[in-house]
């Protein structure tokens, strides 16, 4: 499908070989950027939000399941590296940025959350409350399992991994395993 036609901008780069099997939703505001490398591939019913100050750039050789969505507002930078891969139904919620790095797996329904509601105040409605952002880092070869959440202000060093179901609230070290809620060291990599 020749995309390009449909998105042609300034504020919109496809390179090479893009591949989708539908049009992806693109809101994106005026002084916003979405760069898209070489070689990617999206599958149907992605939803991709840039506003604010914000940017999102997606690597080359970088796969995008169906129903994933990224969101990136402020003056977020969300960024992608060369050969990650997200899994369906996935969300990227960037009111800061997340820099995922080259060759990352993040599986289906994973929730990437930079992001709170305020809620100190009793007398105000949550709602009403604003937000406090924090950003998130995913080092290189991190890999997140199915239904895995990451809290705002989180780093994954180099190859973390991160079981299914998982709540990660404190950093990750370097080829460390985590798993439950709140997620827990259990193992190393060899």
């Amino acid at each position: 499908m020749m995309t390009k036609f449909f998105y042609a901008s300034t504020n919109i780069i496809i390179g090479k070989n893009f591949r989708t099997d539908s049009i992806p939703k693109i809101w994106i505001d005026k002084g916003c950027k979405l760069e898209i490398g070489n070689n990617v591939e999206f599958r149907r019913s992605i939803e991709i939000r840039v506003h604010g100050k914000s940017q999102i750039k997606i690597g080359d050789n970088c796969r995008i399941d169906r129903g994933v969505r990224i969101l990136s507002t402020n003056n977020a930078q969300i960024s992608l590296g060369s050969g990650t891969r997200v899994g369906l139904y996935s969300i990227f919620n960037g009111g800061d940025s997340i820099s995922i790095g080259k060759k990352c797996l993040i599986s289906g329904f994973v929730y990437l959350q930079t992001s709170m509601h305020g809620f100190a105040e009793k007398s105000k409605p949550v709602q009403d409350q604003g937000y406090q952002h924090a950003p998130i880092v995913l080092e290189d070869d991190s890999w997140l399992a199915t239904h895995v959440v990451i809290m705002p202000g989180i780093t994954l060093k180099k190859g973390a991994v991160v079981g299914s179901n998982a709540v990660v609230n404190k950093d990750v070290e370097e080829f460390q395993v985590v798993a439950g809620i709140p997620a827990k060291p259990i193992k190393e990599r060899n």
